[in-house]
């Protein structure tokens, strides 16, 4: 019996050490983040803090075009890792929303602590841009500038030391639909600049901020000028609904996929993200939902426990989709 005991904490001791030989990167991403969250639960912003205007100037290239199609030059930030622990930077890319007319790629520094988290543990975070929709609709274009934005990625990963097998997407209202949209589609699928579409266009894993995943669900009435005449210059919405739905993408093989919507939205209604969710269920996709319970579509109303709902469930997401 001591033989066997013997034995025994022998092969434990042994199978941790491959454990965390195996998984020490991942460990130490669990450890960083924990800290983080413990520093968020312990310093929580109040809402008077939480100021969604600002944004982070804390990025190590700006401005970088990654193309230039119909006479508009599209540029990226680059917000590189702050530690170098893997051999290649795992990147995640950040989509702005604005209702596909407004917004720009600066990332709100409401964000920044949580991706900050990240690129101390190594990752490099992108904030890209994307032609805004004037007069007409364009969701075609919109979406082939995100997937371009992915090709980018892939064609400079040795310029910038990236690892393009763990290439994640966090989207932001219509940028988490245009993000869906670009992660969901074949590699064929929206091409617009001919260089770049020599390039993969595949993601890892998607993180869908209160987007609209079915376009039939939105409330186009009492938009103001700029979006009714987006909204009224579309002559097929069926066939557009149908084009641009990411719910109609959905399948077995799609990025796993966190999805972050609040029930108390007015502008997004929470049913788009019930209704991806269910599907991917239905289509046995690897897909999360986390539900806000308090919080307005442009997050003026966010609650302290919808923060750290926010937060924990993101770097959990992004740990469990992390390299080993």
């Amino acid at each position: 019996m001591k033989k066997f005991f013997k034995m025994f904490f022998l092969i434990l001791f042994i199978t941790i050490i491959i454990f965390i030989i195996v998984f020490h990167k991942r460990i130490l991403l669990c450890y960083g983040i924990a800290d983080k969250y413990i520093s968020l639960k312990k310093n929580i912003w109040t809402t008077q803090e939480f100021d969604i205007q600002k944004s982070s100037k804390s990025m190590s290239y700006k401005d970088i075009i990654y193309k230039n199609t119909n006479g508009v030059s599209l540029t990226l930030d680059v917000y590189g890792p702050i530690k170098q622990v893997y051999k290649s930077s795992p990147v995640l890319l950040y989509v702005h929303g604005g209702s596909f007319a407004y917004g720009d790629k600066n990332i709100p520094d409401a964000l920044s602590p949580i991706l900050d988290t990240f690129r101390e543990q190594g990752y490099t975070i992108i904030s890209t841009s994307y032609e805004l929709m004037k007069n007409k609709e364009n969701f075609n274009k919109q979406i082939s500038d995100v997937k371009d934005t992915i090709r980018w990625i892939y064609k400079n990963k040795s310029v910038y030391n990236f690892d393009t097998s763990e290439v994640g997407v966090i989207g932001i209202s219509s940028g988490a639909h245009l993000s869906l949209m670009a992660g969901y589609s074949t590699e064929e699928d929206f091409i617009d600049d001919s260089e770049l579409s020599k390039y993969s266009s595949k993601v890892k894993y998607l993180i869908d901020f209160a987007g609209p995943t079915d376009l039939s669900l939105l409330n186009t009435e009492g938009l103001n000028y700029d979006l009714s005449k987006i909204f009224s210059s579309i002559k097929n919405k069926e066939n557009t609904i149908q084009k641009y739905n990411p719910i109609d993408y959905v399948n077995s093989k799609i990025p796993n996929t966190l999805i972050i919507h609040s029930n108390s939205d007015t502008m997004v209604p929470y049913e788009s993200s019930t209704k991806l969710y269910d599907k991917g269920i239905e289509d046995k996709a690897n897909v999360k939902l986390i539900t806000l319970n308090s919080t307005a579509h442009d997050l003026s109303t966010i609650s302290n426990d919808d923060i750290i709902s926010i937060s924990e469930g993101l770097l959990k997401f992004v740990i469990f989709n992390s390299p080993l």
